[in-house]
């Protein structure tokens, strides 16, 4: 077995390669932000770093393999400040980096990761899109597979297989919404069986972490939303202040007040490769809100992978776009003739989807590909900003996946025209009596309310996006929306205002070796200068809360309450209870490992929710407006032929999908929506697939003591998973 290090041992700078990989590989490693720190002071805030962009560039070094061998990582979790985006602000940080450390592994690999956490709340690690087959205890799912990771020091390893699948994956926490705060980051798993091969398909790959960032914690925002006051006076998911791309955003620092503190950011990530090449971008959005547009001005993008599925999909896209936990894989064809010119990435937040914008938003993360003709141009290149000027072309307002009928699996894999049974999990969003937690207002019942009442904001929040969705197959009714379109390339380019680079270029090699956003125990960063925030602009969402209640999200009428201490695996084991509390779980069952149907409703009249099922591939085989009623699951399409597979499907307003499953991963795996305020908030649920394998299931000790070592009573509950 291989003992793998934070810096995969398997990169040889001395192989025979191009010249131009020695550049790469020589500042890569001597660049690393990823020094180990076995025993941090955790009562004191060390360095977060923003990740350095050469990290994940791939390398062609990495063997691929079918020899199984054991890579083992240690995660250091801790507490710190970092201004990503040039505002300070307290944020939480594995190995002292935003996103995490690059996982890199070969399918039928072994995986053990060594979580320490040294927060001063519990934490878990789900590694997202992995099977987990025969290792269900090893999801990392707070109040589902585990109890958290103790804070002040606790610690868990994680051991688990890569087997029967490969591609872009990512790790993050699912502990409460803490992934809104820097827990997250990449895990490629390679194959030789991998359909989509380096010098044929594309010459070299770069992996790219999205993400909303927000000025307030997570823990804040969830506090405030789960109020009756609500947060910014709302119930509705938080607008983001500004996007990060690996760890790096540019707020605009004249925005923040005298109370705050912030100093421009002029560095995004830069990536420096030989014109003519064929260049693969892995695109995780790692966010916990916005779904985002990512293009390169001038090159036109051919999408190869969804969620780890290589796939035939739509070529010459001036733009892809991906929902939350989702991943594309992109291929440009750079020219030989763009040798010495410079482009911007951009991955743009859509703000269309949300209920409220905060004033100050920053909707663009930003990236540099620079062309060189050759290694000898390394120290030539300019590191001055590009000119280039984004497509004309408008972007998309709706918040929806790409065309289901456009992403062909290129490995094909046909499922049966019937199943043995089926099931549902079908959310809204509601108003949950704080006094009486099993009862609720529906949406429709606090805009009948609000009427009542005279609400003086109701314009703004309830008309036309609050009409309840009935059992129509006609959703034209209820798919209003009275707010301005397209608000989001209404307002003016980031670009408008970023600084230009003055002086003598910098040579690539030093520029390598700069950090990225190098912050940390930071207090001196200069104040703001306004008076006061610039507030948000409210653009719809929710009726008022009415009086008692708080907003939440409810799963077959059902808002998820999350018991710590008390997994549901536990429940299903030997020594548990034996079954899954239905009062406190929506939860669908699979008795044994054939062939299902889960019907994803989405009742909302306005909002689309990504859908994530752990453990299981989702084939989409079907997609219908309205409620999947027989009348309407009698009236659409299927596609049963080499449909379309994904770990996590976006699911429109007043629409549904038809997911075909093979319940073949015996265990408890949760269904969740991947907008962490909304999972916050109650939208989860559980597939329990083959209950009587599960009861014969050894879980380790290990994850049992974790429950032992509670810092907490027993039936402590507390808010979200993510």
């Amino acid at each position: 077995m291989s003992q793998a290090k934070m810096w995969p041992t398997s990169i040889s700078c001395s192989s025979i390669l191009p010249i131009l990989l020695w550049y790469y590989c020589a500042a890569f490693i001597a660049a690393s932000p990823l020094h180990s720190h076995p025993h941090p002071d955790h009562h004191h805030q060390p360095s977060a770093f923003a990740a350095h962009p050469q990290e994940y560039v791939l390398s062609p070094g990495f063997q691929i393999s079918d020899q199984p061998t054991t890579r083992r990582y240690t995660f250091n979790v801790t507490q710190s400040t970092a201004a990503l985006d040039g505002f300070l602000r307290p944020v939480l940080a594995i190995n002292g980096q935003i996103p995490g450390p690059l996982i890199e592994a070969n399918e039928g690999d072994r995986l053990e990761i060594t979580v320490l956490n040294y927060m001063d709340i519990g934490l878990t690690i789900h590694w997202h899109g992995l099977y987990q087959n025969g290792s269900n205890w090893e999801d990392g799912v707070t109040g589902v597979t585990q109890c958290p990771i103790p804070p002040n020091g606790g610690n868990y390893t994680y051991k688990f297989n890569l087997d029967g699948q490969f591609g872009t994956f990512l790790y993050h926490s699912h502990h409460q919404n803490l992934m809104a705060d820097g827990i997250s980051g990449p895990l490629i798993i390679h194959s030789p069986r991998d359909p989509l091969k380096r010098y044929r398909d594309f010459d070299q790959e770069v992996v790219l972490v999205l993400a909303d960032w927000y000025h307030n914690t997570s823990s804040e925002i969830v506090e405030h939303m789960l109020s009756e006051a609500g947060y910014f006076g709302t119930p509705a998911a938080p607008g983001a202040n500004s996007a990060l791309m690996n760890g790096v955003g540019e707020w605009n620092c004249s925005a923040a007040s005298r109370a705050q503190q912030c100093q421009q950011v002029n560095s995004p990530p830069e990536f420096t490769f030989k014109a003519g090449d064929k260049i693969r971008f892995r695109l995780i959005n790692a966010g916990a809100h916005a779904m985002f547009f990512y293009s390169v001005d001038q090159h036109t993008l051919n999408v190869t992978e969804a969620d780890a599925t290589g796939v035939y999909g739509p070529p010459a896209l001036h733009r892809v776009w991906l929902h939350n936990g989702q991943r594309y894989s992109v291929v440009i064809n750079t020219k030989e003739a763009d040798a010495g010119k410079s482009f911007y990435m951009r991955a743009t937040m859509d703000s269309d989807c949300w209920a409220w914008v905060p004033n100050d938003i920053q909707l663009t993360a930003f990236g540099i590909l620079r062309l060189v003709k050759d290694a000898s141009q390394l120290t030539e290149v300019s590191q001055a900003r590009p000119t280039t000027q984004d497509w004309s072309d408008e972007i998309l307002g709706d918040c929806v996946d790409l065309e289901t009928s456009s992403l062909v699996p290129i490995i094909k894999r046909s499922v049966p025209r019937s199943v043995v049974g089926s099931g549902r999990f079908q959310a809204g969003f509601g108003f949950q009596f704080i006094n009486n937690t099993a009862e609720h207002y529906t949406r429709a019942e606090a805009v009948i309310i609000a009427q009542q009442n005279n609400a003086s904001s109701l314009s703004l929040t309830t008309n036309p996006r609050t009409e309840e969705l009935n059992t129509t197959s006609d959703p034209s009714n209820f798919l209003g929306n009275g707010t301005d379109p397209n608000l989001l390339t209404k307002r003016s380019p980031l670009q408008a205002w970023l600084p230009r680079a003055h002086g003598k270029p910098e040579s690539l090699v030093f520029a390598y070796g700069k950090r990225q956003v190098p912050v940390g125990q930071q207090q001196d960063l200069p104040p703001g200068n306004r008076t006061s925030e610039l507030g948000i602009t409210r653009t719809g969402g929710p009726p008022p809360t009415p009086i008692g209640t708080i907003g939440k999200f409810f799963l077959n009428n059902i808002s998820w309450t999350t018991y710590p201490y008390l997994p549901v695996l536990h429940d299903l084991t030997p020594g548990g209870v034996g079954a899954v509390n239905g009062s406190n779980v929506a939860n669908v069952v699979y008795p044994t490992a054939e062939w299902y149907d889960l019907y994803l409703a989405n009742i909302d009249p306005a909002g689309s929710h990504p859908y994530h099922v752990h453990a299981m591939d989702m084939h989409i085989v079907g997609e219908g407006r309205g409620l999947p009623t027989p009348e309407n699951l009698a009236n659409i399409t299927y596609n049963t032929d080499n449909p379309l597979r994904r770990d996590t499907v976006v699911v429109p307003p007043a629409s549904f999908h038809v997911i075909r499953l093979r319940a073949d991963i015996p265990g408890a795996w949760i269904v969740h929506c991947h907008i962490g305020w909304h999972l916050a908030s109650g939208f989860a649920g559980v597939l329990v697939v083959q209950p009587d394998v599960i009861k014969g299931f050894q879980i380790p000790q290990e994850n049992l003591d974790l429950c032992k070592a509670r810092v907490g009573p027993l039936d402590t509950i507390e808010p979200g998973l993510l």
